[in-house]
């Protein structure tokens, strides 16, 4: 009868193991596979208007990023080749949210573009998901165009400093589909 109970025990754990690991799949007939990071939550959503001033920005993921992330998160006025606002990115303890708070309030009555990396990571090193919930909150994917001219790129965008320095290095390439990330467009209350 012990025997019995332990053959039903292991049965039933094995059981649970497999369906615990078949939800976490991106192919339930593929339970190895994990599913990476989705982009959850963006505030302030792309589009919207009216936006406080003092507003920071966070962004919220559905499992922990890998550390260093906060890097390939930036505000910039205007568009992507706008100033970058001065402020502080930090990733939860949790590792699940980024929140920048700009070291000052935002101009009123101003267009901001929050660019979040194309190449960021989550905890496991799998490439984290922008696309499936970002483009329902105001996402575009921020292109070759979007960059601004060969002058640009080359004497600013892919050297290293302040600015819209950097925004072409690894961390911001999505080469899953070619882009440079993704932007998120709002205009603060005037």
């Amino acid at each position: 009868m012990v025997l019995s109970r332990r053959k039903a025990f292991t049965a039933l754990a094995l059981s649970a193991t497999l369906v615990v690991a078949a939800a976490c799949s991106k192919n339930p007939t593929d339970p190895v596979t994990p599913v990476p990071a989705q982009l959850l939550t963006v505030s302030p959503e792309g589009g919207a208007t009216g936006v406080f001033v003092g507003t920071p920005v966070v962004l919220t993921f559905d499992h922990p990023l890998m550390d260093g992330m906060e890097d390939y998160m930036d505000v910039h006025e205007g568009d992507v080749t706008g100033a970058q606002v001065a402020g502080a990115c930090t990733l939860s303890e949790n590792g699940d949210t980024l929140t920048f708070t700009p070291d000052q309030d935002l101009k009123p009555a101003t267009t901001y573009m929050i660019h979040v990396g194309g190449g960021m990571m989550d905890a496991r090193g799998d490439s984290v998901d922008l696309g499936d919930y970002g483009m329902g909150m105001g996402g575009e994917w921020v292109t070759q165009g979007m960059m601004g001219d060969s002058t640009m790129m080359g004497g600013g965008m892919m050297g290293g400093g302040t600015g819209t320095a950097g925004h072409m290095g690894d961390g911001w390439w999505d080469g899953n589909n070619g882009t440079w990330g993704m932007q998120f467009t709002f205009t603060t209350a005037g």
